[in-house]
C-alpha cells in the first residue's frame, strides 16, 4: 500500500490558513479522466491531489533584468526550465543546484520586475486560501513554504536588496509550481519508473502486477506529452500502488 510521508512544515498551520491532512486514497478500479476542467482549484483529489492555479507564476528569466544576458546566466535559465521536465524529486534536487548557482552569479535583476512577481506570487496564494478546507501534506507544505518565501522576499525588497527578493520570490513561485498537475503527474511516473527499472528479458520474467504497473507508467508518460494531466496522474498514482512505492 502507498505510504503518504509529510514533507518539512507539513504539520505546521499555513498561518492559520491551511490545515495539514492525510488523505485517503482508495484504489479505483479503473483510470477516469474529468470531463469539465476546473479553472482553479484541486485536481484528482481522489487519488493523488494537484493544484490547478490560474494565476500566472513568474519564470527565472522573468527576473533577470538585462537585455544583454551573459552566457552563464543563459545557462541557469536553461537549466532551469529544464529542470520542469522532471517531477519534484529529481527536478527539485536540480533547481537547489540552481539556487546555488544564481548565488554564485549575482545576476542583474529589475526590481520592477520583481515587485510584479511577488504580486503574482501573492495573488497565487490568494487563490489556494481561498479554496478553503485542507490540504493533503505534500501540498499543504510546499504552499506553507511559497508563503514564507515569499514574506522573505518581501523584506528584502523593504531594504533593497533585489538579488535576495529575486531569489526567494523564484524560490515561492517554484514551490507553488511544484503543486500543479503536470508536476504531479511526472513525480508520479518517475517514482514508478525507478521502482521498475529497465524491462527483464524474457517472456513470463515479471509479475503480472509489475507488468501492468510498467504499462500504466508508459501510458501516463503519453498522457503527460498529450497534456492530459488529471489522466496522467491516475496512471502514474496506480503504477505506485501496484509497486508498493512510498512517496514523498
Amino acid at each position: 500500500m502507498l505510504q503518504l510521508v509529510p514533507p518539512r512544515g507539513a504539520a505546521g498551520t499555513l498561518r492559520h490558513r491551511l490545515v495539514a491532512a492525510v488523505v485517503a486514497v482508495p484504489l479505483l478500479a479503473g483510470c477516469r479522466e474529468t470531463l469539465t476542467e476546473v479553472e482553479s482549484g484541486i485536481v484528482e483529489s481522489g487519488t493523488w491531489p494537484a493544484l490547478k492555479i490560474e494565476q500566472t507564476l513568474p519564470s527565472l528569466g522573468d527576473l533577470i533584468g538585462t537585455s544583454r544576458p551573459s552566457a552563464g546566466q543563459i545557462a541557469v535559465v536553461e537549466r532551469w526550465a529544464a529542470s520542469w521536465d522532471h517531477g519534484t524529486a529529481t527536478g527539485g534536487g536540480l533547481r537547489e543546484e540552481i539556487y546555488r548557482d544564481l548565488e554564485a552569479l549575482s545576476p542583474v535583476v529589475d526590481s520592477t520586475a520583481i515587485r510584479v512577481a511577488a504580486a503574482s506570487v501573492r495573488g497565487a496564494l490568494s487563490e489556494v486560501f481561498h479554496l478553503g478546507g485542507s490540504l493533503p501534506p505534500h501540498l499543504a507544505g510546499r504552499i506553507e513554504d511559497a508563503e514564507w518565501l515569499l514574506g522573505d522576499a518581501e523584506r528584502a525588497s523593504a531594504v533593497e536588496d533585489w538579488a535576495g527578493a529575486g531569489l526567494n520570490t523564484l524560490r515561492a513561485a517554484d514551490a507553488l509550481r511544484e503543486t500543479s498537475p503536470r508536476s504531479a503527474a511526472l513525480t508520479l511516473v518517475e517514482a514508478a519508473e525507478d521502482a521498475l527499472g529497465p524491462p527483464p528479458s524474457g517472456v513470463g520474467a515479471e509479475t503480472a502486477g509489475r507488468a501492468r504497473a510498467r504499462r500504466l507508467t508508459w501510458w501516463s508518460r503519453i498522457a503527460i506529452q498529450r497534456e492530459r494531466y488529471s489522466l496522467a496522474i491516475q496512471r502514474g498514482y496506480y503504477a505506485c500502488l501496484l509497486l508498493d512505492v512510498r512517496l514523498p
